[in-house]
This record gives C-alpha cells, structure tokens and sequence, in this order.
C-alpha cells in the first residue's frame, strides 16, 4: 500500500516575559499553527500530485503543465499547483489531483469550512456569521459569499429530499427508521415573513401623505412528527419532556402538496399506517382540516387550545366575564351553548367592526368543532388512556422560524427563505454529518411524478396526442341484475362519447 510522509517544520519563537498575556501567548499560537497547517497542507498536496504523476496509465493521458488554484480551508486560504492532463479517449481536461481526492469541478472552499459557515448562518444573521467565522478560523469571507454558499448547497438537499418522496409515493424507499409505535402524533402550522423587494422604492416628495402599502409576505408551513413525550433526563427530578423520534418538515408551497408530502415523510419516519391512532394538532388552517381528511385518514384532529384561546381574547377582549363564560363551556364541551352565546352578542352588537370579529370567531369554533376535546370520544379507552396532548408546535415554530427569519427588519426572497429552511431541517433531524458524509455524494435520480389526468383534459380542443382509454365490460350489464335501474344507469353512462368535440 503506498503511503506519503507528512513533515511538519520546527517553529521556534521568542517573546518578551515583561508585559506578556495570556491572550497575546494564544493569539500568537494560533496564528502559528495556522500558517504551519497551511504550510503543510500545500506541500502535501504537492507531494500527492507528484505521486498520481509517477503511477498514472501511460499513454492515457498527456500531461500539459501545472496549474495553480486558491483553496479556502479550515486553516485560512492555501495556494496549491495541480498537473492538468488531457484525456486521450474524451479530450478532455483532468485533474487526477482533485479527482483522487474528491474535489469537486470548480470548488473553490473545503467541505468542513463550508459545513462550519452554514451551521452558524442557520442561526445568526449572515453578517454575524461573517464576524462569528473570523472569530473562529482567524479569516474571513464576505456574508454574500455565505449566502450564496447557502443556496447552493440546499439545493442538493432539496433534490435529494424529492427524490425521497417519489421513491415513498411508489412504496421503494429502503431507509430503515425506529419500528412504529402505538399512537403517531402529528403538528402543523404556518408563519409569515416579509418578502424582499426586488427592486428599491425610489424617493419621492409627496405633498398629500399618501397610504402606505402592505408588504407581502411568504407563508411558511411547519410541520412535525414524533412517537411519545419522554423525560429530557434520565437522572434528577427534573420533569422536562422531549419528543422521541420527532422529525421536522418545512416548506414553502400550497397546503395540498405540503400536506401529501407531509403524509409521505411521516409514513417513512415513524410508520403511519402501522399506528393504531394517530393524533393530528392544528391551528385550525383550512389547509390542515382539509389535508387531515385526504392524506390523514382516520387521523384524530386535535384543535390547538393555544390559537382557540388566543383567538377568544383577541375578539373579545374588552369582554374578560364572556372570554371566561366560553372557555368555560368549550372545557365542558358544550360547543352549541358556546355558539349560541357567541350569536346573541353578534345579534346585540350595532358595531360593524365588532360584528364581522364576532362571526369571525363563530364560523371559526363551528368549523374545528371536532377538533375540540376529540380525545374524550375515542372508544378504546386504551388508546385514550396512552393519548398525550399535543402542543409542542409553538415552541418549534419560534426556534425554527421566528428566531432566524423575523425581527431586525428581515426580509426574505423566497430562494433565499426556503434554502436556509433546508439547511435547518437538515440540522434539527439529526441529519447534518450524515448529509456531508454520504448522502451529499449520492447520485440524484430524477423522477417524474404521476400526472393525474382529469375528463376535461381528455374532451379537450385541437389535441392530436389524445391518449386511448382503457376499456373493459362491466359483468353487470349482461348478467342478472341487467334490468336493474343502477344497472341501466350505468348502460347509459357507457354511451357517452368522451372524444366528441
């Protein structure tokens, strides 16, 4: 097996001991084993060339010279001279250098720099990233350069995230996750940020105060999952709780496609159609409700009591004796008495603000009505007995998107939103170093999804590639229920003519 000697120089420094500090001795320290490490690394990549050099196939490639090349590493910025050949069979360019040691074609920072960059930028600002990355390595780089790192990254990861859910729509995903548990629980929930204006608003002088416009916003959509509610700790008495086998999924697209591929993850995570119940908690969003019936089914909605509550003082905040009347009744689960309620006042009230509130809320309460105590009408009283609340979505939506995505006048493109949401779902699974190790490298298979064909696109105009129906006999028209009236529904049905203009 061939091996490579690896030499480090002896480094020897004076310093005076009169006025000497600590701080001064590290810093000295560091910057020296930084311009070693640099020293070693370009001399080792010399002496690595020059091997691939001596043992390449004669006659297969043609050697053209040095080239040389700026690497970003951990250790600060090298200069390094590779050998470019000329392929014989393509004609192409290679460089047997970075072919060997898995660079990638016009990769300019080393993965660990890059891994360490975008790690902090999912949680400080870009600018602090700058800042807190020259802290820590001793070299900077531009926050636009961190950015743009960012968005290229997670576009792999996106990639490689929808090839995961074609391969669970067509049942050939092979990831092994923990066996499935008893009671699944799913959470939901959505958050806007600002969008970034394309282009600035030019300055103008105004003599009339002209309205300002609303900005438009982006709506994330947040969606977990986990199998129990377990102690954080083993020891103490601490009664802290975490989520057990919790995933996190965020998105930035319509409520059905979030929710079907939602259903799809879930499944493949923590084994959905195993689970005897599965407890789904929402903000009481149409798209959830909607989503829970097609892609959820048999699912228990559980309505969030934290948006219900805060939805009640909201409206009716100048009413603290009604606020505590419904809740009231809403714990009782007397929802038609808390409806009735909530209708006198909207009758009584000649305020049309007030009004359009107060039917804001009553269509709100009846339409998540059995989202409302749910748990209380399951029939195994097993199962009920073993149901936790649900409730851990607030606290999710705030780590993952509050914190890094609102406040100090952000605002987002949605490029930019979604790639960073990427990166920190690729974090917050406990998929980071497997991303960089493996899954990174893994070769993308471009699938594309099954189209769903409706009746108008089959009837419509001037379409020469019209695919054939299938056809087939229904035993029921010629057997013994032939004279039947659904049976001669049916007959007629089959009359129709699907391609008649």
């Amino acid at each position: 097996m061939d091996t490579i000697a690896i030499t480090f120089p002896q480094v020897k420094i004076n310093l005076p001991v009169e006025g000497l500090k600590f701080n001064t001795l590290e810093q000295a320290v560091f910057d020296i084993t930084q311009r070693m490490g640099r020293e070693v690394l370009e001399n080792t990549l010399t002496d690595i060339d020059k091997h691939l050099q001596d043992t390449r196939p004669r006659g297969a490639l043609i050697n053209t010279g040095k080239r040389a090349k700026y690497f970003l590493t951990r250790l600060g910025d090298i200069r390094y001279t590779r050998t470019r050949y000329i392929d014989t069979a393509t004609k192409k360019a290679r460089y047997l250098l970075e072919e060997h040691l898995g660079i990638k074609k016009n990769q300019r920072i080393s993965l660990i720099r890059a891994k360490i960059e975008m790690f902090i930028a999912s949680i400080s600002t870009y600018r602090g990233t700058q800042k807190d990355v020259e802290l820590l390595t001793g070299y900077r780089r531009s926050h636009e350069a961190i950015r743009q790192s960012v968005i290229k990254e997670a576009q792999g990861i996106i990639a490689y995230e929808q090839q995961m859910i074609n391969k669970a729509m067509r049942l050939e995903d092979k990831e092994e996750y923990p066996p499935s548990s008893d009671i699944a629980y799913m959470e939901a929930d959505s958050s806007f940020i600002r969008l970034q204006r394309r282009h600035k608003r030019k300055s103008r002088t105004y003599r009339v105060k002209i309205k300002r416009r609303r900005r438009k916003c982006i709506e994330v959509k947040l969606g977990i999952g986990y199998t129990d509610k377990v102690k954080r700790y083993n020891t103490g008495r601490g009664a802290s709780l975490k989520l057990k086998d919790k995933f996190t999924y965020a998105a930035i697209e319509n409520g059905p496609t979030f929710m079907e591929n939602l259903s799809l993850i879930a499944e493949n995570r923590i084994k959905l159609s195993k689970a005897k119940a599965i407890i789904f908690g929402g903000d009481g969003g149409a798209y959830i409700s909607a989503g829970i019936k097609d892609y959820f089914t048999g699912a228990t909605y559980i309505l969030s009591k934290f948006h219900l509550k805060r939805n009640i003082k909201r409206i009716l905040f100048q009413r603290p004796d009604m606020q505590l009347k419904i809740n009231n009744l809403i714990k009782k689960d007397q929802i038609d008495k808390a409806l009735s309620t909530i209708k006198r006042m909207l009758i009584r009230s000649k305020d049309k603000k007030k009004k359009k509130s107060l039917n804001d809320l009553y269509v709100y309460i009846d339409q998540n009505r059995q989202g409302i105590n749910p748990v209380r009408r399951i029939d195994d009283k097993t199962i009920r007995d073993q149901i936790k609340g649900s409730g851990a979505m607030e606290s999710n939506v705030d780590k993952f998107i509050a914190h890094r995505f609102k406040n100090r006048g952000m605002s987002w493109s949605q490029t930019g939103a979604l790639s960073l949401l990427k990166i920190k779902q690729t974090i917050s699974n406990n998929e980071w170093d497997n991303w960089w190790s493996n899954q990174r490298d893994e070769k993308i298979e471009l699938i594309e999804p099954i189209r769903q064909l409706s009746a108008q696109y089959f009837m419509r105009k001037g379409r020469s590639n019209r695919p054939s129906l299938i056809e087939a006999t229904i035993p029921a028209l010629s057997g013994r229920d032939h004279n039947a009236r659904w049976v001669k529904a049916i007959r007629e049905l089959q009359k129709i003519d699907y391609y008649k203009d």
